[in-house]
């Protein structure tokens, strides 16, 4: 792999891409008005691409995503590790609302690789507190559409308030819309994949990586730790 490299989010989760939550990082902690502003901007990308006669290959920017390959195969996420959480759930609620069973399946092996011989595995390994309710409640097919009244105690409120949120966008969704939103973002939606590497004195370090040099983004260069205002979006999250 390429020292920096662009690639689209079906890129990024097929094959035998696996992250996992780097070492002292935190949980999930976006808060809805975070979550809304990243689905809006992709669904008002979405929505201006119809309008075009060609859609660039990754048209939609969503910043830089920093990894860092281990002996075992996966790769930790030191910086992007909100905005891959958030992209994993709306697969997973796309997954369980789409019509065509081949879409639905095509979305589940990006969500969990299965290979012969081997028990599935989750695509993205959240921290040890969060991954347990975002195993049960997210990744299996179906889950989505069985989210508890309440966070179970001692669970993360941060990712049942992002999935109160995914299922109040979701249920505005037409079945046209659903597809559109969902093939924009598999194929036209784009990272930078960037190798970086853990301090051995300080494993909170992420040394910066140069990334190739990018199209000005046509809306939103996007970072984990950006404020972001909370009127950007109505957000159903109680």
């Amino acid at each position: 792999m390429k020292r920096a490299d662009i690639v689209n989010v079906r890129g990024l989760l097929r094959g035998r891409a696996r992250y996992r939550c780097g070492p002292a990082r935190p949980g999930f902690y976006w808060e809805p008005q975070q979550v809304a502003q990243l689905v809006v901007d992709l669904e008002n990308a979405a929505r201006d691409s119809q309008d075009e006669e060609e859609v660039a290959a990754n048209r939609f920017y969503l910043g830089v995503i920093t990894i860092s390959p281990s002996k075992s195969g996966h790769a930790i996420v030191l910086d992007g590790q909100q905005r891959l959480v958030v992209l994993a759930m709306f697969l997973a609620f796309a997954r369980d609302r789409l019509p065509n069973n081949r879409d639905r399946n095509l979305i589940d092996r990006l969500l969990v690789r299965r290979a012969f011989g081997r028990l599935p595995e989750a695509r993205l390994r959240l921290s040890p507190e969060d991954h347990a309710w975002f195993s049960h409640f997210i990744l299996p097919p179906g889950a989505t559409r069985r989210l508890p009244e309440s966070s179970p105690l001692g669970s993360p409120r941060e990712l049942l308030l992002c999935a109160r949120f995914m299922e109040h966008t979701f249920a505005q969704y037409n079945a046209a819309e659903l597809s559109s939103v969902v093939d924009f973002l598999l194929h036209h939606t784009a990272v930078c994949r960037s190798l970086g590497e853990i301090s051995q004195h300080d494993v909170s370090a992420v040394p910066a990586v140069p990334a190739p040099v990018m199209p000005p983004p046509q809306r939103h260069t996007w970072n984990d730790n950006e404020a972001v205002p909370a009127a950007r979006y109505r957000v159903a999250a109680e």
